[in-house]
C-alpha cells in the first residue's frame, strides 16, 4: 500500500472540516471519504491497467500474423538496422508497461510494414485517433482561410445511417428532416466514399477573408470543385458573374470574385469594397484552385462583421512555387503557420485549447516549442505533437510524413479486425453481419436521399464528428436538421439556395437586437398553426411574435400570436447551401 493511500485511509476517518463528530455526520464524513477512494483506486488502476493492455494487445496483433516479438525485432534489424529509428527492441512489451512512452513514428511504420496492417489501425492501437484530426481543423479558428484535411483515415469505421421512410419524396414546403429519414443500419466509411480521386476540397473561412462577405461568412466551410479550376475569369466590365473563387496566393488562399483585364491580369472584386482590392498575374503570382460549390454557414450568436480596411494588408505579391515542388518539414511547418496568420503565442494558446479537448497535456506545445519545430529535419519523437502541429496548421498527416522524409513504401494496406482495434461500433450493427451491412451499403434508392446522395456527388464524412461543434447543438442528431430547399423566396438572403438548416430546439425565446445590424440579427424557426414552417428574423413584442422582412425583398412584416398563431421551434445555428 503506498504512502497517497495510506494518506486516504486516515483521511477517511476524520470528520469533514467545519462539521461536528456526531454519529450521523461522521458516518456520512467516512461515507462520501470512502466514495472518493473507491473512484480514485479505480482511476489508478485503470492508469495502471491500460499499459498492460496496450502490450496485451499488441502481442495478439503479432499472433494473428504469426508473428512473435522476437521475430519482429530481428526482421526490423535486418531491414532497418540495430541503430536506425524504426528499429523495434524485443522488450518492447517490457517499454510498454514501464513507461509511459509509446513507439516512434518510425518504429510504427516498421510494424505496419511487418504485419501489413494499416498505419492509421496501429496508431489507434495505441491512442492516436487520427480522424481527430480533421475534427481540430474545424475547431481551431484561424484569421486565414485554411485548406481543410477531408481525408477518412479509418475506411473500417462505422458510420450511423440512415432508411427511407416508405413513398419519401421531395417536400414542397420546409419539413423536418426526421419526416422522410429513419434511423437505419450501419454502414462502412468504405461503402460512403466515391470511388476514384477526390473531386472537391474543403476550406475553412477566415476571420480576415472579407472579400466574398456576405455572401460567405466568416468561419464558414467551404467545398470547392477543383474541376472547375480552369475556368476563365468574367471580363472586368461584366458584373453580373456570381462565381466565387478560392485562388492561392503567396500569404495563404483567399475566396473572392475575379475579373479578367486581358493578358493573364485579374483583379479581386468585393462586393463591400468600393475598389479593387489588387491586381495579379495569373498562374505567376497566384494560381486558381477551382469555384465555391457548397457552404456551411455556422450563425454565431453575434455574427462577426469582417472589418475590410482593418483586416486587408496589401503587399507585392510573390512569385507562387510550382505545385509539384517538395518542401522540407521546417518549410511546410513555416510556411503553414504564416499561411493561417498565428504568432507562436497566439499558436500555443490554440494548442491548450487542443489539449483540453483531447483531455492529454502532451498535445500542449509551448511557444518557444513551437518556434523550435520550424527548424526540424525529422518529424518530432511524440506523436502527439505531430498530431497538434497538423491540426494547428492544417497540416495532412500524410503531407507532413512525406516533409519529414519518412518512406511510405511497403506500409501495410490491410485493415485491423474490429476485435483487434479499437474501434466504435454501433449498437445496430452488432445485429447485423458484414455481408448484409455491405449490400444494404450499395444499395441506392430513387426517393429524397438518394436523389440528394445524386445532387450533391460526395459525402463530407470527415465532418460527421464536427457537427455539434459547428452546428453549436448539444447531442446533434437528424431531428435538428430541417430541410428548406423547397422555399421559392426566402425572407433572409442567406436562405436563397439554401438546403438544409440546424436548429437548436432548447432556445426558443428571440432575443431583442435592436441596434444591431442586418447580418447580426438571429434566424428563428416558426411552425404556424396551419402545419407550415417560416424561417427569419422574428422578435418577441407584448405576446406577439413579429417576423421582419429583409430591406430588399418584397415581403411585410408578420405577426403571430406567440404559443396560438405560431410557435418557435427554435434558433438556426447553421445554414447548408449550394452555390448557383
Amino acid at each position: 500500500m503506498d504512502v497517497q493511500l495510506r494518506n486516504l485511509l486516515n483521511y477517511s476517518q476524520l470528520p469533514l472540516h467545519g462539521q461536528k463528530s456526531s454519529n450521523s455526520v461522521a458516518s456520512a464524513a467516512t461515507s462520501a471519504n470512502v466514495h472518493f477512494i473507491i473512484l480514485f483506486l479505480t482511476i489508478r488502476w485503470r492508469v495502471l491497467d491500460s499499459p498492460h493492455r496496450t502490450a496485451e494487445r499488441v502481442r495478439q496483433i503479432l499472433s494473428s500474423r504469426g508473428l512473435t516479438l522476437y521475430r519482429v525485432s530481428r526482421q526490423a534489424a535486418d531491414t532497418f538496422g540495430r541503430l536506425s529509428p524504426s528499429f523495434i527492441p524485443d522488450s518492447l512489451y517490457y517499454d510498454l508497461t514501464a513507461s509511459s512512452l509509446s513507439p516512434s513514428i518510425q518504429q510504427l511504420l516498421a510494424l505496419s510494414r511487418i504485419t501489413n496492417y494499416r498505419l492509421s489501425d496501429w496508431l489507434a492501437v495505441f491512442g492516436f485517433d487520427l480522424d481527430a484530426i480533421p475534427r481540430l481543423q474545424c475547431m481551431v479558428p484561424s484569421n486565414r482561410t485554411v485548406i481543410l484535411d477531408s481525408s477518412v483515415y479509418d475506411t473500417e469505421c462505422w458510420i450511423p445511417w440512415f432508411a427511407e421512410k416508405p413513398a419519401s419524396e421531395f417536400p414542397e414546403m420546409i419539413a423536418p428532416l426526421g419526416q422522410f429519414l429513419v434511423p437505419g443500419v450501419p454502414l462502412r466509411a468504405r461503402e460512403l466514399l466515391p470511388p476514384g480521386e477526390a473531386r472537391f476540397l474543403y476550406a475553412k473561412v477566415g476571420q480576415e477573408d472579407f472579400l466574398a462577405f456576405p455572401d460567405i461568412g466568416p468561419g464558414s466551410i467551404v467545398r470547392i470543385d477543383t474541376g472547375r479550376a480552369k475556368e476563365v475569369p468574367s471580363l472586368a466590365k461584366n458584373h453580373s458573374d456570381n462565381r466565387i473563387f478560392l485562388i492561392e496566393r503567396d500569404l495563404g488562399f483567399s475566396c473572392t470574385r475575379l475579373s479578367s483585364l486581358g493578358n493573364n491580369r485579374i483583379t479581386l472584386r468585393s462586393p463591400q469594397l468600393p475598389f479593387s482590392p489588387g491586381e495579379l498575374i495569373l498562374d505567376k503570382e497566384f494560381r486558381i484552385l477551382g469555384v465555391l460549390d457548397a457552404e456551411i454557414r455556422p450563425l454565431a450568436p453575434r455574427v462577426p462583421i469582417p472589418r475590410p480596411f482593418v483586416a486587408s494588408t496589401f503587399h507585392r505579391p510573390q512569385r507562387l512555387s510550382p505545385i509539384d515542388s517538395q518542401m522540407s518539414l521546417k518549410q511546410l511547418i513555416r510556411r503553414s503557420r504564416v499561411r493561417a496568420g498565428l504568432s507562436f503565442r497566439e499558436a500555443s494558446q490554440l494548442t491548450r485549447s487542443i489539449a483540453q479537448r483531447l483531455a492529454d497535456p502532451l498535445y500542449f506545445a509551448a511557444a518557444s516549442t513551437l518556434s523550435d519545430y520550424e527548424t526540424l529535419a525529422a518529424p518530432p519523437r511524440r506523436i502527439h505533437k505531430i498530431m497538434t502541429l497538423c491540426a494547428l496548421y492544417s497540416i495532412g498527416f500524410w503531407d507532413f510524413l512525406r516533409a519529414s522524409g519518412v518512406s511510405l513504401e511497403g506500409m501495410g494496406s490491410e485493415p485491423m479486425p474490429d476485435e483487434l482495434v479499437p474501434r466504435e461500433l454501433p449498437l445496430a450493427a452488432r445485429k447485423v453481419d458484414a455481408a448484409t451491412g455491405e449490400t444494404l451499403g450499395r444499395k441506392r434508392s430513387n426517393g429524397f436521399g438518394g436523389i440528394l446522395l445524386k445532387r450533391w456527388q460526395e459525402i463530407p464524412l470527415f465532418l460527421r464528428k464536427s457537427l455539434g461543434e459547428i452546428t453549436r447543438v448539444p447531442n446533434f442528431s437528424v431531428s435538428d436538421v430541417f430541410w428548406v430547399g423547397a422555399d421559392p423566396n426566402p425572407i433572409h438572403p442567406w436562405l436563397e439556395n439554401a438546403e438544409f438548416v440546424a436548429v437548436n430546439r432548447r432556445v426558443r425565446n428571440p432575443v431583442p437586437w435592436r441596434g444591431t445590424t442586418f447580418w447580426e440579427q438571429p434566424l428563428y424557426l416558426l411552425l404556424a398553426r396551419d402545419g407550415r414552417y417560416l424561417c427569419g428574423c422574428c422578435t418577441l413584442e407584448r405576446g406577439f411574435v413579429i417576423v421582419h422582412p429583409y430591406p430588399e425583398k418584397v415581403f411585410g412584416p408578420r405577426a403571430f400570436k406567440n404559443g396560438t398563431d405560431a410557435e418557435v421551434m427554435g434558433q438556426v445555428t447553421a445554414i447548408l447551401r449550394r452555390f448557383t
